[in-house]
This record gives C-alpha cells, sequence and structure tokens, in this order.
C-alpha cells in the first residue's frame, strides 16, 4: 500500500469527526408569520436625504411613496427534526439560528393607482405602477424585479417587515393634487390597501 492512500484512509475518520464536531448545532424553532397590514407615506427626495413629508406640496420631479408591510406571528410554531435535515443546510457546517420565521404567504405584485388623472393616457383610478421604481440602495429597480428576490426565511422576525421606497420616475402631466392607492397582493388571494395623502406635485 502506498502511503497516499494510507493518508487518506487515516484521514476519513479525523474528518468525519470533525464534520459531525462542527455540525453540533442546538436545535432551531421554525415559526410562520404572515403579512397582515400596510402603510403609505409621502416621501420627498429633493434634498440630500430622502425624507418622509407631511408637507402639503412636493416638487414632481423628486414624489416618492413609502410603502410600509407589517408582518404578524402566527401562533403554531415547530422544531427542527436532525432526521430530517434541510436540504439547503444537509453538507453545510453553520448552524441555523435559534429561531426561522417562515411565511405563510408572500408578496405576488404591488400596484399603485392613481385616483385623480394623471397624464393624457392614465386617467383617475388607473394603474401607474410603471411610473415607478423601488431605490435599492443607490440603484433603481422595477418593483417586480425587487420583490422576486426577497428571501423567504428570516431569523428575527423584525426582519419580515418590509419597507419600499417608491420613487416616481415619470412626473404628472395632468393636474395639480395627486393621491395615490397602493394595493399589494399576497399569494393567499388577499390585497392590502392603503391610501397615500392628498398632496401638490409642482
Amino acid at each position: 500500500m502506498n502511503y497516499k492512500k494510507l493518508f487518506v484512509i487515516l484521514m476519513i475518520p479525523i474528518a468525519v469527526n470533525l464534520f459531525i464536531g462542527c455540525c453540533d448545532c442546538m436545535e432551531s424553532i421554525f415559526f410562520d408569520y404572515t403579512n397582515c397590514s400596510i402603510s403609505v407615506e409621502n416621501l420627498d427626495n429633493s434634498g440630500p436625504e430622502l425624507l418622509v413629508s407631511s408637507a402639503n406640496s412636493i416638487s414632481k420631479e423628486a414624489f416618492g411613496l413609502r410603502v410600509g408591510i407589517k408582518t404578524k406571528q402566527d401562533l403554531c410554531q415547530k422544531y427542527s427534526d436532525p432526521l430530517f435535515m434541510n436540504s439547503a443546510h444537509a453538507f453545510r457546517c453553520d448552524c441555523l439560528p435559534p429561531e426561522v420565521y417562515h411565511p405563510l404567504d408572500s408578496i405576488a405584485s404591488v400596484k399603485i393607482i392613481t385616483l385623480l388623472n394623471f397624464d393624457s393616457s392614465h386617467f383617475s383610478n388607473d394603474d401607474v405602477s410603471e411610473y415607478f421604481s423601488i431605490l435599492n440602495s443607490t440603484e433603481f429597480v422595477p418593483m417586480g424585479d425587487y420583490i422576486n428576490t426577497q428571501p423567504y426565511e428570516y431569523y428575527d422576525l423584525e426582519d419580515s417587515n418590509l419597507s419600499l421606497d417608491l420613487l416616481l420616475m415619470t412626473p404628472p402631466t395632468e393636474n395639480s393634487e395627486h393621491q395615490f392607492e397602493v394595493q399589494v397582493e399576497l399569494t393567499d388571494g388577499r390585497v392590502l390597501r392603503e391610501t397615500s395623502e392628498l398632496v401638490d406635485l409642482l
């Protein structure tokens, strides 16, 4: 037997012990949560920082909406079973956190409906979602693309409360007063609705 084969044979028990040792994790508790309500605030992006605004007028070149999506923990909980380890973690040595939160529903779409005439092709109760993009750090992302990349599980329930900054990329050409209804459609068929404050877009 050559030395290389002998070395491999001797290393197998050591590797197994290392794997077992580093994967000796504490039992995780899995909770369910659901999306339950939304809030909508007007944004002003005319200054050095993006700010929530209660002003009666905002520049139409710097207007946006902040949509907060609030979650609620469901009462049921279940413990992890080491015999049925999640395949995503089956060959990893890092342990799951003590608590893991899974959604009972998720966001299917976000729509923005104008409640007043917006331009020559979008009138009261028309969908103007295409005119808004989500500000993600320093780049603008289409709403659908952003929502599709959100994680489905969280390790802290507070992290499941989303805050979306939707900035108006195409200003209105009709009227000065504007108001919007945000509709968040969930995968369980529910639609969460909230209306923004009336504002002059100048």
